[in-house]
């Protein structure tokens, strides 16, 4: 729901003040799935919302491995579609949140990146993801958002930042930055606008080598930003942040699981204390890269174990139903 037209809409019909926030704080809820649920507001005035202002986007499917991962494609006011990932584990339930229609990236282990760069998505469509799996869950709501969807956040930057305020705000979803992530390929210079923003959110970056032939390799944006352009970046994140960077490095085979990556490697994040690897498991596309032998990847972490690099093995949710780490294709 597009904010700024609920407001004007509102106005043209002589509506009071208050009942805007009233219908926000109905929207924001999960509770209702139209207008016409809205019980606290005037019939007629139910009726003119239905007829003028777009509540949610269209579910086409949603899909469910277990438990603890749901995945729903969505269909946007224009025909276009994006998929959103809902994860619940540990008392966590976590919205993963797409910001581009498909990427311009074309990162070689990543299905989003195969469907080319289509359009970016508004700040109301993106959180439309988090009130669409509010709605599926209520009484329960969303308790963590991660930006790590179909596309680029730090190249839909705007609209992006308009979002973080929506979901951040006691008048929004009210979530705190603090359980709000997000991912970039490596836009050194929005990494530096990030670090501006003076906000608590946790940053992510996908980095998958440490060696600059081969990064470009699986990850074209390499060839546009290098990594001592991105190293700097970094620096100057933790120097005015003071908060750690994740780096993602997912393991795969022959390409970046050797004994000179694992070396080349602990030293990036061994440079800096507020460096931490996060190492994922490859989940496998059509025409993608092949993930690392489970006895390489044992070799690969012990190997970091012993050069004292603060690292974690993520969790992997959601591979059956295409819905982990570089599946999303809004199929």
């Amino acid at each position: 729901m597009n904010l700024k037209d609920l407001q004007t809409f509102l106005d043209s019909i002589n509506q009071p003040r208050f009942r805007f926030k009233q219908i926000v704080k109905n929207y924001f809820s999960g509770k209702f799935n139209s207008f016409e649920e809205m019980s606290n507001l005037s019939f007629d005035l139910r009726e003119a919302l239905e007829k003028n202002i777009s509540l949610s986007s269209n579910v086409l499917e949603v899909i469910q491995e277990d438990k603890a991962t749901k995945k729903a494609l969505l269909k946007l006011s224009d025909g276009e579609k994006i998929e959103t990932v809902l994860m619940e584990y540990e008392g966590w339930t976590t919205a993963c949140v797409s910001t581009q229609v498909g990427c311009a990236l074309g990162c070689e282990f990543c299905a989003t990146g195969k469907l080319g760069f289509k359009r970016n998505l508004t700040a109301e469509e993106m959180v439309d993801q988090i009130t669409f799996w509010n709605n599926q869950i209520y009484p329960k709501t969303v308790s963590r958002v991660v930006f790590m969807g179909m596309g680029e956040p730090f190249l839909n930057w705007d609209n992006f930042k308009e979002a973080i305020e929506i979901i951040n705000s006691e008048e929004g979803l009210n979530i705190g930055s603090r359980k709000i992530s997000v991912s970039t390929a490596g836009i050194a210079d929005k990494i530096k606008d990030f670090a501006d923003l003076n906000k608590q959110i946790n940053l992510a970056i996908s980095l998958h080598s440490v060696n600059q032939e081969k990064r470009e390799t699986i990850m074209p944006i390499a060839k546009k930003v290098s990594l001592d352009e991105l190293k700097e970046a970094c620096e100057y994140y933790t120097k005015n942040t003071n908060r750690q960077i994740f780096f993602e490095y997912a393991l795969m085979k022959d390409i970046n699981d050797s004994d000179d990556d694992v070396r080349e490697l602990a030293k990036f994040i061994n440079s800096n204390h507020l460096y931490y690897l996060n190492v994922i498991q490859l989940n496998e596309i059509e025409g993608g890269m092949t993930p690392s032998t489970k006895r390489r990847t044992e070799f690969f972490l012990e190997k970091l174990d012993k050069k004292r690099v603060a690292y974690s093995v993520r969790r992997s949710f959601g591979s059956k139903i295409q819905a982990a780490c570089g599946q999303l294709a809004g199929k």
